[in-house]
């Protein structure tokens, strides 16, 4: 595998150049300009992210270019443009996992699409991976299939039971927004889905998985190229701008009000993890480990250990964190707890005329990193006289999800080990 793998990165450093620059690109709405804090969007979102949740708590040289990321509710799209000649689609940005995989002809089960399915014999560059490999057989799940029992095919399962399964195989991927920002990626690694399960939505052709340390993350393919950096500003609802996702040098985040964190191995795999110490809510102040035994306190780190992901709606905060945070709430906003008419929010207040008295929600990481949320994104007005917070306990795995990241620029340097955040107005200005 390590033979396949010096090929595989040679290839893309003879593709791209060398280490440094960049590229950007738009996240791209499904139901744009429909508002993501609309009642049902906000509903069905956290249906959604208690499904992602549970998956996450199981599964345990360059040019600069950018592009456009798409809001959908509650989920965050990419234009590609796939083959030779290049078709235009949208994949679904997930930075919990680590395939990049799109729908493809003749689909055997597949669930409708927007925009036209990937036909692998319309295309000059579309390449199978043979059975066999070391890179077939690094792919947990991967098995021998085709007509002559040599094509190495896969099959990938997601927490909330919706599956991809089909051929493993390498095409030109063309990334970008601007003219003479578009990156050409030939030889990237990907699943050419013939059978695709419930849970995926219309707006996209499949998922690219930033995550991950296989030869399959789309981040491991073009690391070297990148100088490993990438990162994110997700626009909120009530301000102008396009999300953005940005790889290389593009994606800097410097400046005052600029925050860096260590990232955290857990296991294995490389995904993007940090250490949270605590929060404030206004000038109320909790830390881990405060009215906690001593034994809690001197418990290893994984309590707050916090996974920032792109999937999951909702924040999943420690229990004990949770109780403090519930109780600093609720004496700051000084309103009636309600119960979510529909169960899925734990943080409801009735709000008479939609005024609200909202204090500043700050999480705290290690190495001084202070992220005071976004007010908007963090008091959800779900009706007129109903205000809810996206905000969750949990036993498992604390979650860092896409409201509490609105209005942030997000930098994960994968060589320094860090991410960087800064509060920002300007997504677009990258």
């Amino acid at each position: 595998m390590a033979t396949l793998l010096l090929a595989l990165l040679f290839l893309l450093q003879s593709a791209y150049g060398g280490s440094g620059g960049g590229f950007t690109a738009d996240l791209i709405p499904r139901d744009h300009p429909a508002s993501p804090f609309h009642p049902d969007h906000v509903r069905s979102a956290a249906q959604r992210s208690i499904s992602r949740a549970h998956h996450l708590w199981a599964r345990h040289g360059s040019k600069d270019f950018q592009s456009d990321v798409t809001y959908s509710n509650s989920e965050y799209y990419m234009k590609v443009s796939i083959g030779s000649p290049p078709l235009e689609t949208f994949v679904l940005v997930d930075t919990g996992s680590d395939l990049l995989w799109t729908q493809c002809k003749p689909c055997i089960k597949c669930y409708r699409q927007k925009s036209p399915i990937f036909n692998p014999r319309n295309s000059s560059t579309y390449k199978t991976v043979r059975c066999g490999t070391r890179l077939c057989e690094s792919l947990t799940g991967a098995r021998c299939g085709g007509h002559d029992g040599r094509t190495c095919n896969y099959f990938y399962g997601y927490g909330d039971e919706s599956s991809t399964n089909g051929v493993l195989a390498m095409e030109t991927f063309r990334i970008g927004t601007h003219p003479g920002k578009t990156m050409t990626l030939p030889r990237t690694v990907f699943g050419c889905s013939y059978n695709t399960s419930k849970g995926f939505s219309s707006a996209g052709s499949g998922v690219i998985g930033l995550g991950g340390s296989g030869p399959f993350s789309f981040i491991s393919q073009i690391e070297d190229s990148i100088g490993g950096q990438f990162g994110y500003c997700l626009v909120p609802e009530s301000r102008k701008g396009t999300s953005k996702i940005s790889f290389g040098e593009d994606s800097v985040v410097s400046g005052p009000g600029a925050f860096s964190t260590p990232l955290v191995s857990v296991g294995s795999d490389r995904f993007y993890f940090v250490d949270l110490e605590g929060f404030s809510v206004g000038k109320t102040s909790f830390s881990y480990g405060d009215n906690s035994t001593n034994s809690e306190a001197k418990e290893s780190s994984e309590g707050v250990i916090m996974l920032i992901d792109s999937g999951t709606t909702l924040t999943y905060v420690p229990s004990r964190f949770f109780d403090h945070l519930e109780s600093a709430i609720t004496a700051a906003i000084a309103l009636p707890r309600v119960p979510d008419p529909h169960g899925n929010l734990d943080l409801c207040y009735r709000s008479p005329g939609g005024k609200l008295n909202t204090p500043t929600v700050t999480l705290h990481f290690a190495g001084g990193a202070d992220m005071a949320l976004n007010t908007g994104s963090t008091f959800l007005h779900l009706k007129e006289d109903l205000v809810c917070v996206p905000i969750s306990p949990t036993d498992h795995l604390p979650i860092l999800g896409t409201f509490a990241q609105m209005g942030f620029k997000f930098r994960f340097d994968l060589w320094k080990n860090t991410v960087s955040f800064m509060a920002t107005t300007k997504c677009t200005a990258q």
